[in-house]
């Protein structure tokens, strides 16, 4: 439940020595590198080092790493691989890396072999989409007869072209026929935008024609590099396009019957990746000719490791606290039942160096929220059992691996909530007895069923709210203490508890004992005192009234919090009475075969709804319950993770030989 703490390493070394050392501060992977180019800015800095970098290298590599992916792309499309439901890295022994780089002409050939046959069907594609361009300009002239080569004899000239829909066909023909006579003018086919025309005409008036014609908005059309009538071209291009397809399966099938490449190539694209980042380290460094700088970050449990590192490259070095003034890198560590909670901290943003983690202890609270919600021990188990079975069955990382873990966890919270209520699938039980055997039977919750009290719910939903809203003011107060602000904690958290337990206290603890009535009284009214007195003491003047006025009206502020948590009871409700409302629909048809078969339906598909929907309101309202009542009370973000220099792959996981 804490912030790793980190040491600033700043190291020179020796240039013959760089290598092994870049090497050997990968496998270990808890060592940050930043970025030092900021000190060429300095004059006496730009006057002894230069940065260490080779773009040529970098870019090859990233040529190389393009290459292979789209190779994957290709056999993504083409291949007959089945897809896994979640995307794990595959395991590797060391020793297979080794086979790897020293068969890397062999890998990059597989590459070649396949970009070459995806290049095949990008050719044999864009020859396919030009002759479908073709057909497409040939189709509205099927009726033409002529040779397309045909544009004039000794005698004659002829014209083929298009008239806009609007022309009047039968108008413009009479006027050819009464303004030149010698004219064949024919109407090949028309659609909605155009009419399709030819005419033939001697050539001592084709200049005559052509006037005529485009006076009606003539536009000829020319069919060069086709020979021919349209028909023995249209034949001619559908069977090209036959043997294009055929050839385009061909290579498709090839590509699918080389689809056990796709191993080799992740494995290639990955160790290219591993050498890239490599080569981009070097950017971060600055070097003389026989000497070498880098700085970066290292948790601080990690620090004796390090020097045992840089100590067997010969170089000298240094840590030291990090100043005030750094961004310093986050690192989170908890516990393994918290690890997946952090998931719901890292879509927020990463505490900041100098705050607080409250992974661990938002987590049970984030968990009983969450349970409430749903508040069916049905869908507990159901959600609970899908996610260990995918725990059990992928090998999931990173954040998929905490979601997961997560669900898991609010799977049994659920669970747990669901028979305190009463809730497994609704109220199915009852519903199928009543109906098939003719008897019903209730399983009782073991609390209190919330549709039949839900005044006793929200008393609970709200009473879990103050103490969550509490838990974030005392972190705040822990803050301020650890920090010497004795006084912040006690003005400006202290007189609030003093204030809100006081006014619960007055307002409802009569329920409880008389005695507590007088009690609440006086504790909210030294807490709206001090509130008052306090809350301007950081300004001047006038300010110091206004300060304290204000911080008094906050009260309003929290009692919005407070109320904010009657979302539990809500979502609790609602997933109750919509599972409810399935069941209902579901016994429509009576206990008849048909009924029965309606009801298994109604409640496959019905509940199936159910969950989905309030799966995802109980996660979105359990983070919002964190995000804004919790965190708003303490909460100091802004931290950038942690990135240190290791193996960054994306297909597999090296695994030491051992």
């Amino acid at each position: 439940m804490s912030i790793i703490n980190m040491q600033r390493i700043a190291v020179i070394g020796l240039e013959s020595e760089k290598e092994k050392l870049i090497n050997q501060l990968m496998d270990f992977g808890a060592v940050e590198l930043t970025d030092q180019s900021a000190k060429l800015s300095d004059e006496n800095w730009a006057a002894t080092v230069v940065p260490d970098e080779d773009q040529e290298t970098v870019s090859l590599l990233e040529g190389r790493i393009n290459r292979a992916e789209q190779a994957l792309e290709v056999i993504e499309k083409y291949g007959n691989l089945k897809n896994p439901l979640f995307k794990t890295r595959r395991k590797i022994k060391e020793d297979r890396m080794e086979e790897i780089i020293s068969g890397e002409e062999e890998f990059a050939g597989r590459t070649d072999f396949i970009l070459g046959l995806n290049d095949q069907i990008s050719q044999a594609t864009e020859k396919l989409n030009k002759l479908e361009t073709d057909t497409v300009s040939l189709n509205p002239w099927a009726e033409y007869d002529l040779p397309l080569e045909l544009e004039s004899t000794r005698q004659t000239a002829v014209y083929m072209g298009v008239l806009p829909a609007a022309a009047d066909m039968t108008a413009l023909a009479n006027q050819l026929e009464e303004e030149i006579g010698t004219v064949a003018f024919r109407v090949v086919s028309s659609d909605k935008d155009m009419h399709y025309t030819a005419a033939m005409m001697p050539k001592d008036c084709q200049e005559e024609v052509l006037a005529t014609l485009k006076q009606n908005g003539f536009s000829q059309v020319s069919f060069k590099g086709f020979e021919g009538t349209v028909s023995a071209n249209l034949k001619r291009i559908e069977g090209e396009k036959e043997e294009l397809n055929s050839t385009i399966a061909d290579i498709a099938a090839e590509i699918g019957a080389n689809s056990n490449l796709k191993e080799s190539i992740e494995e290639y694209a990955d160790m290219l990746t591993i050498r890239l980042d490599k080569e981009k380290i070097r950017s971060k460094l600055l070097k003389t000719r026989k000497t070498f700088f880098i700085e970066g970050w290292v948790p601080a449990r990690c620090v004796e490791d390090v020097k045992v590192i840089l100590d067997e490259n010969g170089c000298y070095y240094q840590f030291r606290d990090p100043q005030e003034d750094e961004d310093v890198p986050v690192l989170m560590e908890n516990s393994s039942m918290v690890v997946p909670f952090e998931a719901i901290t890292e879509m927020y943003s990463l505490p900041a160096y100098t705050g607080f983690d409250p992974t661990s202890i938002f987590s049970i609270f984030y968990a009983v929220f969450f349970g409430i919600m749903l508040s069916d021990a049905g869908y507990g188990i159901l959600m609970a059992v899908a996610c260990f079975v995918i725990l059990k069955k992928f090998d999931l990382e990173g954040t998929m691996y905490k979601m997961i873990k997560l669900f898991f966890y609010c799977g049994i919270s659920t669970t747990i909530w669901g028979a305190l209520f009463g809730g497994w699938f609704g109220d199915i039980v009852t519903v199928f007895s009543g109906l098939f055997l003719g008897k019903e039977i209730t399983i009782q919750p073991i609390w209190f069923n919330p549709l039949d009290d839900p005044m006793k719910l929200l008393i609970i939903s709200l009473a879990l709210g103050i103490v969550h809203l509490f838990t974030g003011m005392g972190i705040k107060a822990y803050m301020q203490i650890k920090e010497g602000k004795w006084l912040d904690a006690i003005c400006d958290e202290g007189f609030w508890y003093l204030t809100i337990i006081g006014l619960i206290a007055w307002l409802g603890g009569g329920m409880v004992s008389p005695g507590l009535t007088g009690i609440g009284k006086w504790m909210s009214i030294i807490g709206i005192a001090g509130l008052l007195l306090t809350g301007g003491r950081h300004n001047k003047g006038i300010g110091k009234i206004t300060g304290g006025l204000g911080n008094v009206y906050n009260i309003t502020s929290y009692m919005s919090d407070i109320l904010s948590y009657a979302r539990l009871l809500a979502l609790g409700l609602a997933t109750g009475v919509i599972a409810q409302v399935v069941n209902t629909m579901g016994s429509l048809f009576g206990d008849t075969v048909v009924g029965a078969i309606v009801l298994v339906l109604v409640f496959i598909v019905g509940h199936t709804l159910n969950i989905a929907i309030n799966v995802l309101g109980a996660f979105i309202h359990a983070s919002r319950l964190q995000y804004v009542e919790f965190f708003g009370k303490f909460y100091e973000d802004g931290g950038e993770p942690f990135n240190p220099f290791r193996k960054k792959t994306k297909y597999i996981k090296i695994e030491e030989d051992k």
